[in-house]
């Protein structure tokens, strides 16, 4: 897909401004399963109604099937929670932080317009009743993968219950955006340092942040890699996503001395603000440079 290979030539692009010298070799390519595609979409119907940012109702038609398959059966209209995302909140009082723009993103996608819905057998509905789906519309330049659409424009995190048939491909946009700070991730704009967060925890908690802090050990473990820095704060990669870093050579410049810049949502153990790293593209600087 054209969206596909955009993502893979921009992390290209911003792995070679790395203040690293790094060996580009190959991505981790996906097997056409694991890419959206319209037309494993077997549901059509309107889109009537925007609730927030992954929430739409939509009319079946009267002719609409009765039954998905064995097991499953459709009302006409049907309420739609997007697959594998997870918006800010609307509800709350006050609304999250950037809800509102999320909600007004997914309208003007596919407010009052024809969209195609795929359902993942074995994970059809939400334990309030909704039905899961990635959903597609079509625009001038081709079909809309809207789920991933959110997410790679900043408006949604990722949430996967379930089966989740596009989970790599989803969190490949998020690291993206995050890493671009885009949207819902760019609250606090620019770099923040570990004396910034112990100021004002609650500040930046579960926020994007892009932080500065000097490596003071680099520790290979069970669940991943934990990168030590000034104060106890920590980078993280889990075990699952050390390869990606691998491959780039990137692991090889994480060392103790060196001086790490690097996007992520803020989180806490106990104590240790942590940021994880999920991909090479949230990582922006090691200082010192490397020299060819």
């Amino acid at each position: 897909m054209g969206l596909l290979r955009g993502v893979i030539m921009g992390r290209v692009l911003a792995i070679l401004s790395l203040g690293v010298c790094l060996s580009i070799s190959s991505w981790i390519s996906l097997a056409e399963d694991l890419l959206p595609n319209f037309s494993r979409a077997t549901l059509e119907a309107r889109v009537v109604r925007i609730y927030d940012g992954d929430t739409i109702e939509v009319d079946l038609g009267p002719d609409h099937p009765r039954n998905l398959w064995e097991g499953v059966r459709l009302s006409r209209y049907e309420r739609v929670r997007l697959l594998g995302i997870d918006a800010p909140e609307l509800s709350t009082d006050p609304p999250e932080f950037y809800a509102r723009e999320a909600k007004s993103l997914l309208l003007r996608l596919v407010s009052h317009r024809t969209v195609r819905l795929e359902v993942v057998s074995g994970n059809e509905r939400d334990g309030y009743g909704r039905l899961l789906a990635y959903v597609y519309v079509e625009k001038r330049d081709g079909w809309v993968f809207v789920n991933g659409e959110l997410v790679r424009r900043g408006a949604a995190d990722l949430l996967f219950v379930g089966t989740e048939r596009y989970a790599e491909y989803l969190r490949e946009l998020w690291i993206e955006a995050v890493a671009a700070r885009r949207g819902m991730w760019g609250r606090y704009p620019g770099v923040i340092t570990v004396a910034d967060i112990y100021a004002d925890p609650l500040k930046y908690t579960l926020e994007g942040v892009t932080v500065t802090a000097e490596i003071a050990e680099v520790k290979t473990a069970w669940d991943g890699i934990h990168i030590l820095c000034e104060r106890n704060l920590r980078f993280f990669i889990p075990r699952e996503r050390v390869g990606h870093f691998d491959e780039t050579g990137l692991s090889a410049w994480l060392k103790s001395g060196t001086k790490i810049t690097a996007s992520g949502v803020l989180k806490w153990l106990p104590f240790v603000p942590i940021v994880e790293l999920w991909g090479p593209l949230q990582v922006h600087a090691l200082e010192p440079n490397c020299r060819p």
